[in-house]
């Protein structure tokens, strides 16, 4: 069996595929090690795990917390050099003394911890990369890219050989898993170049239970789910308030939107407000999603062939939002400028739309059928038998 080591920032968007890879491999009987934020994500760890904490007296609970306002490309760059490469020059010693300890047969090391990449490369280890996103792997502009690398080879000067310093670090020259499908990046931007695994999103997920008014839907009336996913807790309610003005011209329609409570009282009789809803239940009762194009969002509702509306706000978002209207499954929206009477004709559109529906469908096909975190633990379980005989291959 295969001892593996996990490392992963401690953003649930990025622990979540990494544990159902983790449960994959566990079922299979491998030995797991995770290296993470012990004090901000290790609750959410399988009972029992062995972990290596990276947890500092410099690791602030707000570290990269960048301003809401924030938007756009902008937001990438500023996550990117408060976040990212200051917790990883935080976390390289306590990273290489768990590698080294632990002495694993392979490392997955998710894009945005490269201090895993930097002390497999140091250690020889072989690793894959995880990728969370359709976006992680394009080329942004000549500037943003010359910039990155400059990033890289900064962190890289102090820690690794110069002859083992390359322009992207955060790739694995071995494998690298994407939790998307080639079908919803397209060809209008170049990637950066690595050996890539598009495996779809995991198949099975651990949520917790949420309460919901099932009995509030009507089965007769057409239905959408509105929700800015975890962003909505940082931003304003001007969205959320638009669409509810352009809602309450569509009785005919339910709407659920996951938004603060507080709106509750402005929500016509067609709207339901909640803090949380079970999502993945929700959208096998739904028509459509309007949605601020985060990952995981997109990708759950495409699997239930659902057309979108998408109102990108920032981080990786813009990017995802292009790639899903360029497939032909979604509409924009503009997320700070929408009016009542534009959201109006782009719900409408959204409704009437065959052809959204059916690219949406075709989407969703493609996702379904992925091999998931089963086909991402066979090809993380390969390197490893690449370097031993001793591992079933």
């Amino acid at each position: 069996m295969a001892r593996v080591l996990i490392t992963v920032p401690p953003l649930t968007g990025h622990l979540n595929p990494a544990l159902a890879l983790a449960r994959q491999l566990a079922a299979e009987g491998h030995e797991l090690a995770w290296a993470v934020h012990a004090q901000r994500i290790g609750d959410k760890l399988p009972a029992g795990a062995r972990v290596y904490a990276l947890d500092d007296e410099i690791q602030s609970e707000d570290l990269g917390s960048a301003s809401p306002k924030v938007r756009g490309i902008e937001s990438v760059r500023v996550f990117f050099e408060d976040y990212t490469m200051p917790m990883a020059r935080q976390v390289l010693a306590p990273l290489e003394a768990a590698a080294r300890d632990f002495a694993p047969d392979v490392m997955l090391v998710d894009h945005q911890m490269p201090a895993g990449a930097l002390v497999a490369r140091k250690l020889d280890l072989p690793w894959a990369t995880q990728v969370t996103t359709s976006a992680s792997i394009l080329k942004m502009s000549p500037v943003l890219d010359a910039w990155v690398a400059e990033q890289y080879r900064s962190l890289q000067q102090d820690y690794l050989p110069a002859e083992k310093r390359v322009e992207r670090p955060d790739f694995s020259p071995q494998c690298v898993i994407v939790w998307s499908i080639e079908a919803l990046l397209g060809n209008a931007h170049a990637r950066v170049p690595a050996p890539y695994l598009f495996v779809g999103p995991p198949q099975t997920q651990n949520r917790r239970g949420i309460e919901f008014p099932w009995s509030w839907l009507d089965a007769s009336r057409r239905c959408l789910l509105v929700s800015l996913g975890t962003v909505s807790r940082d931003r304003d309610t001007r969205f959320f308030e638009v669409m509810l003005q352009a809602l309450a011209q569509l009785p005919q329609l339910q709407a659920v939107m996951v938004a603060p409570a507080s709106l509750a009282a402005q929500a016509p009789d067609n709207v339901l407000v909640r803090d949380y809803v079970p999502q993945v239940e929700l959208l096998s009762r739904v028509s459509g999603v309007i949605c601020h194009a985060g990952h995981n969002t997109v990708c759950e509702a495409l699997s239930q062939n659902l057309p979108l509306i998408v109102a990108p706000i920032r981080d990786d978002q813009p990017v995802i939002a292009r790639q899903v209207i360029d497939a032909g499954a979604a509409l924009f929206m503009r997320h700070g400028k929408v009016t009542p009477e534009t959201a109006l004709k782009t719900i409408q559109t959204l409704l009437d739309s065959p052809q959204l529906a059916e690219r949406a469908g075709a989407l969703g096909a493609q996702l379904r059928q992925a091999p998931g975190e089963a086909g991402a633990a066979a090809a993380l379980l390969a390197l490893a038998c690449a370097e031993t005989e001793q591992l079933p291959c």
